[in-house]
């Protein structure tokens, strides 16, 4: 991998991790996209249900990879974990599919980073702090803003835990005020910092998820935008990151060589079924544990894997940083 690049090129690299991200903003800001069901398909389905069982090309699709313990370990695992949350929490099942998708996302995000600062050791507690600070505050504070509009689906995507039923609405508009304050002040200090030390490799990157996420959750007041902002910004890079890594780390010829055309495959099998899972759980309703806990162990096995498959010392990420 060529220095403070992904892939060949900035032109590359700049349409590949964060044009999408640009292009969908500007389509809603321009249009009404909540009139657009195309765009709700595409994002709500192929995109979120989709990306996530593209890691399974990795795990399970690839002879070496697929006979490791850590691949069963994990599928198990995320399918019995899910199973008693739900089957013990009913109530608060989708917020622990909501904080875990959102931690997910930011921790790719903070990936992206650290790929732009590779062989740079300087800092490396300033950028990952710094960044968490970034993409985590908004995310907090998002808690204490005024629900927001639905959009089209007529149900809430976002499920955040309501403070307004635990604290006044003042108090909790003091505080919002009191964080985008801090927040400011703190991303200014970081980013001059950073600079100061001329050591700003991935800065860029930093202040891109930082947008995203200060948008999403400090300045949208519409949940479908805030949720489509957040998807393109993590499964279109997700998509082109996870090609170049069959292309490179896959065992099998074919997968290497066509891995788009199964991305695009698996983009679209998972939609579809993040498409019916209501009416599968509907079909299974003396069972809805056993739905759920099914239907949601490719999400939960995605996060984990990812944690593992991205991690510095794993001998095919190796590969993919090394190749150019």
């Amino acid at each position: 991998m060529e220095k403070n690049l992904i892939f060949s090129s900035r032109l590359e690299d700049f349409a590949k991790i964060f044009l999408a991200t640009f292009l969908v903003f500007f389509f809603m800001m321009m249009t009404d996209v909540m009139t657009s069901t195309a765009f709700l398909l595409v994002t709500i389905y192929f995109l979120d249900g989709g990306h996530v069982y593209s890691t399974l090309l990795e795990v399970l699709g690839d002879p070496e990879e697929v006979r490791k313990k850590y691949v069963w370990i994990v599928l198990l695992g995320s399918f019995f974990l899910n199973f008693f949350v739900h089957l013990i929490f009913t109530d608060y099942f989708f917020y622990y599919i909501f904080y875990f998708t959102i931690y997910h996302n930011m921790r790719q995000g903070l990936g992206v980073t650290f790929l732009y600062r590779i062989g740079e050791k300087r800092a490396v507690f300033v950028v990952k702090w710094g960044y968490y600070f970034l993409t985590m505050l908004p995310f907090i504070l998002f808690h204490m803003k005024p629900q927001m509009t639905e959009g089209k689906l007529g149900e809430a995507i976002i499920k955040p835990i309501d403070l307004y039923q635990v604290f006044s609405a003042q108090s909790l508009e003091s505080a919002f005020k009191a964080g985008v304050i801090l927040y400011i002040v703190g991303a200014v200090l970081i980013g001059a910092y950073l600079i100061y030390k001329k050591n700003a490799r991935g800065f860029l990157s930093m202040l891109f998820f930082m947008a995203v996420y200060a948008y999403a959750f400090l300045i949208s007041t519409n949940e479908m935008k805030s949720y489509a902002l957040l998807i393109f910004s993590h499964a279109i890079p997700y998509y082109f990151l996870m090609e170049k890594r069959l292309g490179v780390t896959h065992k099998l010829n074919f997968m290497q060589r066509y891995a788009w055309l199964f991305l695009l495959v698996i983009f679209a099998i998972g939609g579809v079924i993040d498409y019916y899972q209501t009416d599968i759980v509907d079909l299974m309703e003396p069972f809805d544990s056993l739905a759920w806990a099914l239907l949601t162990t490719p999400l939960i096995s995605h996060f984990i894997y990812d944690a593992i498959i991205w991690k510095r010392g794993n001998e095919r990420f190796h590969a993919f940083v090394t190749h150019t």
